[in-house]
Order: structure tokens, then C-alpha cells, then sequence
């Protein structure tokens, strides 16, 4: 009866110390996302509540580990550790949002390199530190209750093990099933009550007359100063080579949501595997053999880790098409290539830890300070390797790095075993001699890379081809646009500030290659703010002068580096125009740049009747994602309209614009608003320097966009389903984007009372007719464009378009973009069929002929 009561007190150990581990780690993945609406990118954010986590562990297990290891009642320690957890979690619901507030105050707009890190790495660790204080001691007492109630002090890899597989589930079911349901919030809730009843698990069964059990007698096999030692450095380069990995690996995954914790859950299963497999398997004797057998396989393992990265690009399209290619296949695609990396590496330092960990312990102390040293080396990783090493070595040395130093703790020990040293070196060498960085961007016969940084929160590459065309990609995921771009993105510039009657201040959160902010230079008296998170990308924007100039010469125009959000909430000053750039919603924490908050905190820096424009990538998101947007963005401007940047088919644009109230114009606006003859030929080089070329983009009216958004959910800093939802199509095989485009079109209805002011004046009329007949010229000019293939044979092309063209512009002789292309063939044509060539140009000059003594005030 006693062994068949002990076992199920074991039994309700391991499941205790595994639902404590689901907490913990549920609670980073929570915190993490709360934290980066604050702290800025997402890469800074992980790398702070990582270092916050690991430090005030560190201090938490140092702290306490000798009131813990010589108390009689180590379980009531372990309850009242797991109810601080708990009840803090709780009051930090409250907390976070004040500290995000408060962290743009502090931060500023133009912080120092120094002082934006600082912040990020000290707020989160004051935050949580009560939190994290007590985590890092309830393994030290649950391995002291454990040992009392089995009378065996061998434990530490498993309870470090069924932990860590907490962690593992923790870590998957936060992200992937829980927080997208309930939301941040309920999550932290719920995580909380996982805390309370571990206490109460603790309290009423195994800690109950525990004070009557004798403590266990362990010694340890080697020197505890130098147990210690390894353990602060093993901490130190175990997450130097995830935060480093995980990084050169982002390259080639979506960089989601889901990216991310399919990462740290292999990191974590592997870690799990190998204490287990230590518990199970390791002799108790010969510590520092073992030790050094440890040592060694993880230098070897971490070494092939860097030479499977880079084939890595290979490994996950093939595993992505074999799993079948759609969400769930991509999703464990993400997860093999993940396990192909670190499985192996961390299998061995799990077992180390928990080697180490082993033999540090003592009757009176030692667990605690194991793991305070491990988690202070840990605490360190993010910054060392993070911040510090990947930026100035990049990637792969850093990698090699963390191999060589792995090779560095096993000579003091046993220098005769040279050989698995050998071997791991001889690879590092090839790696390295192969290349100082990891670059996936790889030339081509038409393609080669001009110019790449690594940076601490992305690769940013910059590609020239033959046609001396250059385009900026980050993480080697998402193209950010071009030189050959310049036309769609100054539109994205040109399109909002003309809108505003006389914008004095303008802000574009977003530079990419600086096109569209560039064109603020164009406009007479107007000084305008840029903000640009990555600094490698604004220090790739020399590459790009031939479509913005050089903007560091302008000097109305001013280039900040920091977080959009953070900068939004940090100034002071209103501004006349703010311009939103196409963030990817599948991009780990771009949801949070479309939320109710943000958008609200931007209507707050407008000036009366200023004008927020939020560029819309339609070729990056599905209807769904769209319209989740959209409700948000009229939840805060109720008034908002929706314009086309372009009538581009492959990559539809789409801007929602929004003042305080309803946003409508006088049919002779234009004129009024351009006095400048350089300012016309300005425009007229991006087609918009008529009234039809500007109000012929206006797509939808408010209630037409609240028709076609519908009723659900709104995308909050709580709940932000973008982030969850927007990957779906990330992973997908999608149908073209036009399909979306013209499925968005036949669901809005444009009326001209939605943008003119129309009253009974006739002119006002006729310009409101032309402009009905306009938008469904485009219209029909767009579903003609889908049908219609490209082709280099310029009678092939006429004989395919010319009917279709004629009859667009006979439904409005206004609308030039059919006009020009019947033009364009026109002249070629004769050189080849001169007879063919006049006879498309009278009835050219026909179609036009029928707005003859029609003119109004809006044409130049």
C-alpha cells in the first residue's frame, strides 16, 4: 500500500511539474506578443522577455535555493512559489498595457542604439520580475520534495524533463489553439489558474506531513565552483545558438506567428528528450567523463546544425511540398526543417544541464544555484549573441562560434580526447571558408546581390538585375520594392497628399526603398517624417536614388529610426497626413499595426481634418484578412473610403482614407489644389494630374465598405486575429490576386455622392456622370485585363485588345489608362501596316471627339 501511495504522489509530481512548465512557457509566448506592441519589432521583444525570463530565474533559484534546500517543507515552498506566479500573472494584465505607454514616453522618437535596447531589456525584466523570481525556484523545490518522497536524490533530468515537455505543450497550444480563441487576456487568466491549481495539487496531497521526511544525502563528483562555471557557459552559448539559429533560419520560413513557436518547440522537445534520456540511461559514476562526452557530441551536433542551414531552403520546400503544401503541411514543414537543426544539438544539452545540474546538488544547496547559473548564462544570450555578435560577425560565425566554444570547455578536462574536437573543427573551418555569412538570396545569370547586412532583427538583401534594377528583400521573404517599383509606390505617396488641401506635416511609417516618402520633396512647403524600424534598410537606401534622389539632401525631409507604433505614440506634435506602408499581415507582429489601438492612437496625432492612409497589400492577404481590417479601421474612422493605388491585376493596392468626417470634394478640387505648373508635369509623370486620374481610383464610400466588412470580430492588441488568421494564407497555394481584386470590386457599388459635393449646377452633375462612367470603364478594363495575355507580337496584341479597348472607351472617352496602350500600339504599327495604324487612330480621335465642348474645370 505504501509503494502503490508513493507512486501516485510521483505520478502527480510529474504532472504538476509538467502544467507548471505549460504555464511558463504559455506566459512567454503571451507576454512576448503583449510586450512587442511596446518594445517595438517582434525580434526585440522575444530577445527581452527571453533575457527578463532567464535573469529573474536566476536571481529567483540563487536567491532561495538554501532557505529551499535545507526546509523541512519544501512542497509548501513550491505552492506559495506557483501562487506568486499566479497572482502576478494576474495583476500584470493590468500592468503591461500602462508599461507599453509608458515605454514610448521613454523611448522617444530618435532613440540612441544604447538607450532603445536599454529600455527593451530592463522594462520587461522589472515587469516580470516578480513572476520569473519565483519560476526560477519552483524546480529547485519540487526536485527537493521529490527526493524526500522517493528517498533518491537522482531527479534533476526527470522532473527537468516532464518540465521542459510542459513547455513543449505550453508553447503549442498557447499559440496555435488558445490565445487565437480567447485572446491574450483569457490566456494569461487561464495560464494563472494552471498556477493555482498546481499549489493546490502541491498542498493537498504530496506536501502533506512532508516536515516528518528526512532530507537525502548527494555528492556531487566534481568541484562545485567549476560545475558552476560550465553551467554559466553552457547556459550562455545554448541560447546564443537558438537566438542566433532561429534568426538565420527566418530567411527561409514565413516568419509568422507560427514560425516561431514551431521553432522554440523543437528547441524545447529536444531539450526535454535529452534530460529524459539522461534520467533513463546515465551511469552514476565517471561525472567527468560523461561530462565530457556531452561536451563533445554538442559541439559536433551544433557544427552539422550550421551545415544543414545551409541547405536548409531546400529542406523545407521539399518537406513543405511532401506534407502537401497547404497550412498544416507548411506548418510542419517549418517544424522538420526546425528538427533538422536543433533536435540533435539540444538533445545533447538537455542531457547536459541535467548532468551538471546532477552534480551540483548537495543536502544543503546546490539545484538552485545550478539553475541560476545555467539561467544567468541564458539571461545573457540574447544580448551577447543577439545584439552584440550576429550583427558585427553575421550569422554563421556566430554559429561557429558557439561550437568553438563548446570545444573550449572540454580541453581543461580531458585533453586526450582530441578527435570529436578534431572533427568539429575541421567542419567549422570548411563552413567558414565557404562563407562568413548566410545568404539566400543567391545569384543568378540575371540576378546578383548588390549589398546584404545582417541585422539584429533581419537579413535585409539588396538584388540588382540585368536591366541595372535594384529591390530591397528582408529575411529573404518580402520584397519591399524597387527602382522599378517608383511608379506604384510614389502613387502610394502623391495620392493622400493631394487629398489634404494643404498639408504642412506629414508622417510615413514605413520607408522601404524610400520611394513613397520620397515624393514628400515634391510638395511646396511640406515637411515630412519618415520611420523606418530596420536600420540596415535605411542603410540600404543609397541603392535606390535613382527613383527618390538623395534623401539625405532634402532637407524638409527627416529618416527616424525606430518602431512605428512606439513613434505614433511618442510624439507630440500633430501632423496634416499620416501614411500607413503595405505591412505584410502574415508577418509576425504586423497584425499589431492594424488594430483598434493603433489606428485610434493615430487619429489622435491628426490635425482637424487630417488625413491616415493605410496601403493595403491585396496580393498578401485573402477577403477575410481584409475585411477584419476593414471593420477595425471604421471602428475608429467611421467615415473612411477606399481608393486603388494602381489598376495593377498582379499586385492590387488597396488604401483605406479617412479624415473626421465625411471626406468629399468640389469637382473642380484639383485645380484649385495645384497652382504650380512643375507640380503638374510632377504628377501628370504618375497620371495624376487630372480629376478623373485622381477620383477614378475612389473604389467604395462608407457604407459600402461596412456592407462588404461585416460583423465579427475586431483586430485588438488582446485579440489580434490578424497575426493568426493572415498566415492561413501565407501557407496556402492561393489563386491570383486579381481574383480577390475583382471579387472586392463587384462587391462595392461607387456612387459620385460618396466623394463629390454635388448640388443642382449642371457642371456638377455632368462631372459626377463622367465619373460613374469612368469607374465603370475601370472596371471593365480590369476583367479585360484578365483575359488577355501578353505577348511581344504587336498584331497579335492589337487584334486581342483593340475591340475590348475601343468599347472601355466608348463607355468613357475619359479614361486614359485604355487609351494609352491602343496609342502605344498605334505608333508601333506604323512601321508595319501604316494603313492599320491610321485607321486605329481616327477612331481613337472619334471615342475622344464625344467629350468635345464638354470640358470642365478639372482637366489641366
Amino acid at each position: 500500500m505504501l509503494f502503490a501511495k508513493i507512486s501516485t504522489q510521483v505520478l502527480l509530481l510529474y504532472v504538476i511539474i509538467f502544467l507548471s512548465g505549460f504555464a511558463g512557457l504559455g506566459y512567454e509566448m503571451v507576454w512576448t506578443r503583449m510586450l512587442g506592441v511596446g518594445l517595438g519589432h517582434e525580434i526585440a521583444a522575444v530577445l527581452a522577455v527571453v533575457a527578463a525570463f532567464f535573469c529573474g530565474m536566476a536571481l529567483g533559484s540563487w536567491s532561495l535555493d538554501g532557505f529551499v534546500s535545507r526546509s523541512k517543507q519544501p512542497g509548501q515552498w513550491y505552492a506559495f512559489l506557483e501562487l506568486v506566479i499566479g497572482f502576478w500573472s494576474l495583476i500584470l494584465i493590468l500592468l503591461i498595457p500602462w508599461a507599453n505607454r509608458y515605454a514610448a514616453t521613454l523611448t522617444g522618437t530618435d532613440p540612441s542604439v544604447l538607450r532603445h535596447w536599454a529600455i527593451a531589456f530592463i522594462l520587461p525584466f522589472i515587469l516580470l520580475l516578480p513572476s520569473t523570481f519565483a519560476m526560477g525556484t519552483t524546480l529547485p523545490a519540487m526536485e527537493r520534495l521529490f527526493s524526500r518522497l522517493r528517498r533518491d536524490g537522482w531527479s534533476v533530468g526527470g522532473l527537468y524533463a516532464a518540465n521542459t515537455f510542459g513547455a513543449v505543450a505550453g508553447t503549442m497550444l498557447s499559440t496555435f489553439l488558445i490565445a487565437p480563441q480567447i485572446g491574450f487576456t483569457a490566456t494569461a487568466v487561464l495560464l494563472a489558474a494552471v498556477n493555482f491549481i498546481c499549489a493546490a495539487g502541491i498542498l493537498i496531497g504530496p506536501a502533506r506531513g512532508e516536515f516528518v521526511r528526512p532530507s537525502v544525502q548527494t555528492q556531487h563528483a566534481a568541484s562545485s565552483n567549476r560545475i558552476l562555471g560550465t553551467l554559466f557557459v553552457t547556459g550562455l552559448l545554448g541560447i546564443g545558438y537558438e537566438v542566433v539559429a532561429i534568426r538565420a533560419v527566418s530567411q527561409i520560413l514565413e516568419n509568422t506567428i507560427f514560425s516561431f513557436a514551431a521553432l522554440l518547440a523543437v528547441y524545447l522537445l529536444g531539450t526535454a528528450a535529452g534530460a529524459a534520456m539522461y534520467q533513463k540511461l546515465a551511469p552514476r559514476h565517471k561525472f567527468e567523463w560523461i561530462l565530457t562526452r556531452l561536451l563533445e557530441g554538442t559541439a559536433f551536433f551544433c557544427t552539422i546544425g550550421i551545415l544543414i542551414l545551409s541547405y536548409s531552403e531546400k529542406i523545407f520546400l521539399w518537406l513543405r511540398s511532401a506534407l502537401g503544401g497547404n497550412f498544416l503541411g507548411s506548418v510542419y514543414g517549418e517544424i522538420g526543417l526546425a528538427a533538422s537543426v536543433f533536435f540533435l544539438p539540444t538533445l545533447l544539452m538537455g542531457a547536459t544541464f541535467s548532468h551538471l545540474a546532477q552534480g551540483a546538488r548537495s543536502t544543503t544547496k546546490g539545484l538552485g544555484r545550478a539553475l541560476c547559473m545555467n539561467t544567468l548564462g541564458a539571461s545573457l544570450a540574447p544580448l551577447v549573441f543577439g545584439v552584440l555578435i550576429l550583427p558585427q560577425i553575421g550569422a554563421k560565425l556566430s554559429l561557429i562560434a558557439v561550437s568553438i566554444g563548446y570545444i573550449a570547455l572540454i580541453f581543461p578536462r580531458q585533453r586526450s580526447h582530441w578527435i570529436p574536437a578534431t572533427a568539429t573543427l575541421l567542419i567549422a573551418g570548411m563552413l567558414w571558408y565557404q562563407s562568413d555569412t548566410f545568404n539566400f538570396d543567391k545569384p543568378t545569370s540575371n540576378v546578383r546581390v548588390a549589398a546584404h547586412y545582417d541585422g539584429v532583427m533581419a537579413a535585409v538583401t539588396v538584388l540588382e538585375d540585368n536591366q541595372e534594377n535594384y529591390y530591397l528583400k528582408v529575411n529573404n521573404k518580402f520584397l519591399m520594392g524597387g527602382t522599378a517599383s517608383r511608379f506604384s509606390d510614389g502613387r502610394q505617396g502623391h495620392i493622400p497628399l493631394l487629398l489634404h488641401p494643404h498639408p504642412r506635416r506629414a508622417l510615413f511609417l514605413g520607408i522601404g526603398t524610400g520611394a513613397t516618402f520620397a515624393v514628400s520633396a515634391d510638395h511646396p512647403d511640406l515637411m515630412a517624417d519618415g520611420v523606418e524600424l530596420i536600420p540596415e534598410v535605411i542603410a540600404a537606401l543609397p541603392y535606390f536614388e535613382s527613383a527618390t534622389g538623395p534623401l539625405n539632401k532634402y532637407t524638409q525631409l527627416k529618416i527616424h529610426c525606430a518602431d512605428a507604433r512606439c513613434f505614433v505614440n511618442g510624439i507630440r506634435e500633430p501632423y496634416d497626413v499620416i501614411v500607413a506602408d503595405l505591412f505584410h499581415p502574415a508577418r509576425d507582429g504586423a497584425g499589431f499595426l492594424y488594430t483598434v489601438e493603433h489606428f485610434s492612437a493615430i487619429r489622435s496625432r491628426l490635425t482637424s481634418g487630417g488625413i491616415f492612409c493605410q496601403w493595403l497589400p491585396l496580393y498578401q492577404m485573402d477577403l477575410s484578412v481584409l475585411r477584419t481590417i476593414i471593420r477595425t479601421f471604421l471602428r475608429v474612422f467611421p467615415e473612411g473610403v477606399a481608393y486603388l493605388a494602381t489598376n495593377s491585376l498582379q499586385m492590387p493596392i488597396v488604401g483605406l482614407i479617412a479624415t473626421d468626417g465625411p471626406l468629399l470634394f468640389e469637382p473642380d478640387y484639383l485645380n484649385s489644389r495645384i497652382s504650380s505648373q512643375t507640380m503638374r508635369r510632377t504628377l501628370a509623370a504618375y497620371q495624376l494630374g487630372d480629376f478623373y486620374s485622381l477620383f477614378g481610383l475612389f473604389i467604395a464610400g462608407p457604407k459600402d465598405l461596412a456592407d462588404f466588412a461585416g460583423t465579427g470580430p475586431l483586430n485588438t492588441d488582446d485579440r489580434p486575429i490578424v497575426i493568426f488568421r493572415a498566415p492561413q494564407f501565407t501557407y496556402t497555394q492561393n489563386e491570383p490576386a486579381h481574383v480577390r481584386l475583382l471579387e472586392l470590386l463587384d462587391h462595392l457599388h461607387a456612387a459620385p455622392n460618396q466623394i463629390l459635393k454635388i448640388s443642382s449646377e449642371s457642371s456638377e452633375k455632368l462631372a459626377g456622370k463622367r465619373l460613374a462612367a469612368y469607374w465603370r470603364a475601370r472596371n471593365k478594363f480590369l476583367h479585360v485585363g484578365v483575359g488577355i495575355e501578353q505577348t511581344a507580337d504587336v498584331e497579335e496584341m492589337l487584334a486581342k485588345t483593340q475591340q475590348p479597348l475601343l468599347a472601355i472607351l466608348r463607355e468613357s472617352p475619359d479614361f486614359e489608362p485604355a487609351y494609352r496602350p491602343l496609342v502605344t500600339m498605334a505608333r508601333r504599327m506604323q512601321s508595319i501596316d501604316p494603313e492599320v495604324a491610321q485607321k486605329l487612330f481616327l477612331k481613337l480621335e472619334a471615342v475622344k471627339s464625344q467629350n468635345k465642348g464638354a470640358q470642365i474645370v478639372t482637366e489641366q
